[in-house]
């Protein structure tokens, strides 16, 4: 019994593992990959900078943050913007870089949402706030340890082989990853 009950246990892990991964890599391409130029700046992308310069994060109340209702159908769901779509969704925390609280990945969405080829990506925002201000610390780049592989410091156009980034602080190595990753021949030209 102990068994079998365990085994259903590391089943569900297995399961939950493989959809956090899924959803990584969902937010990875929305936040990292795109032709977005400096002139297609949004609403949304004004939030960032201003986050990046104050720390301050927009209220769910004035994002008008809600959470949808359960869809029945994953192909449903999966036409429907949600949080694990937005370039600005950070998965594995359940956090947004410009809405304040904890998120629903899958069924969370703001007035900010802000699909994978809209305005300017994350990275690209960081860059032109680094530019101005200096480089960012671990937190606010969100660093991790081991990132899922194509979405590493490796595969990143602000990352040197000195194993220095030019938006973060610190040393990276190539297995790790930030909340502002942009893969190489994407975005703004550095």
């Amino acid at each position: 019994m102990v068994l079998k009950v365990l085994f259903w246990y590391l089943l569900l892990i297995l399961v939950i593992q493989q959809h956090l991964s899924n959803m990584a890599k969902e937010s990875g391409i929305a936040k990292s990959i795109g032709d977005q130029k400096e002139d297609d700046i949004q609403e949304a992308d004004q939030l960032l900078f201003n986050y990046l310069k104050t720390g301050q994060k927009v209220s769910k109340n004035k994002a008008r943050y809600g959470e949808q209702q359960q869809q029945s159908y994953d192909n449903e769901r999966n036409r429907k913007p949600s949080c694990d779509k937005c370039k600005f969704n950070l998965p594995a925390e359940q956090l947004c870089h410009i809405v304040e609280g904890k998120i629903d990945n899958e069924h969370g969405i703001s007035r900010y949402f802000s699909p994978r080829g809209d305005g300017m990506l994350p990275g690209d925002i960081a860059w032109h706030h680094v530019k101005k201000s200096g480089k960012l610390d671990y937190e606010k780049g969100r660093v991790i340890k081991e990132a899922l592989q194509g979405f590493q410091c490796k595969d990143c156009k602000y990352y040197m082989y000195s194993h220095r980034c030019l938006i973060l602080k610190g040393t990276l190595e190539p297995e790790m990853s930030c909340a502002f990753i942009v893969k190489n021949g994407n975005g703004i030209e550095v």
